[in-house]
């Protein structure tokens, strides 16, 4: 059974089972924040019963990281909280909620929350949540701990690395970085995954300069950080974002 882990203090992480989702919650004297909701109502009913177990503030706020469903489906069970995402994300999913293009600041009474978009990464509508006051990164799956990040049909696999890298330039040397699914990590985890996340970037885009076909670059097995199986999705919104690549361009030759 998951048990709430105090990150810092008034900030907390519950990881489920249920895909390995973490779920963050934050108290000020204001109300508490909650930072996504699980996958379905009935996970989200538990959530509920669960955050008694460490605040009696009430949810005032929720926070959705991204649009995929194991973030956002259990919403509706918070009814009375004010439900913020990032505009791209609540178009995707359809979700009733106060939107922002960049930035918003949450008043939690004798703190506050900070709601950034940074760029495109795992989807388009990635949250960063930021409790400044004690260092405290809530990332969603822009990072990932226990499995390589997710490349789906909506990533951005070329715009990733660059995105991951203006978190980095928040962090210090003791920052707490709540990633999506996983332990709880620091700036270093960080930095080390942003390089592999660097890593399947360049290796797409050389691979395209190269004028390598679509079909071969799936089946391309070098330099890769994770498996190749992990990346099929992300070599083909590369692939997409480059356009069809030139064939390689023979040199003239001259009268021999």
């Amino acid at each position: 059974m998951s048990k709430w882990v105090a990150v810092a203090d008034r900030c907390w992480v519950r990881r489920y089972d249920e895909w390995d989702l973490n779920v963050g919650l934050v108290a000020g004297t204001g109300g508490a924040l909650l930072i996504d909701t699980r996958a379905t109502t009935e996970q989200a009913e538990e959530l509920a019963t669960h955050i008694r177990e460490v605040t009696d503030q009430p949810v005032r706020w929720v926070v959705n990281t991204h649009a995929h469903f194991d973030h956002v489906n259990g919403n509706s069970v918070f009814g009375q909280a004010e439900v913020y995402a990032q505009e791209n994300a609540a178009a995707a999913a359809n979700l009733p909620a106060s939107t922002f293009a960049v930035a918003k600041v949450v008043d939690l009474g004798d703190r506050r929350a900070e709601l950034l978009h940074l760029g495109n990464a795992h989807t388009d509508g990635d949250v960063v949540v930021v409790v400044p006051d004690v260092e405290v990164f809530f990332v969603g799956d822009l990072i990932e701990e226990s499995a390589p990040p997710s490349y789906g049909e909506d990533s951005f696999p070329l715009e990733w690395p660059d995105t991951v890298d203006r978190v980095i330039g928040m962090l210090s040397e003791t920052a707490k970085v709540v990633p999506g699914h996983g332990a709880v990590v620091d700036a270093e985890f960080v930095r080390a995954q942003a390089g592999d996340l660097g890593t399947v970037a360049n290796t797409i885009s050389g691979l395209h300069h190269g004028g390598t076909s679509l079909a071969d670059a799936l089946r391309h097995t070098d330099d890769w950080p994770w498996p190749l199986e992990h990346l099929q999705d992300a070599i083909k919104r590369g692939y997409e974002a480059l356009g069809t690549p030139r064939r390689p361009t023979l040199p003239l030759l001259g009268p021999g």
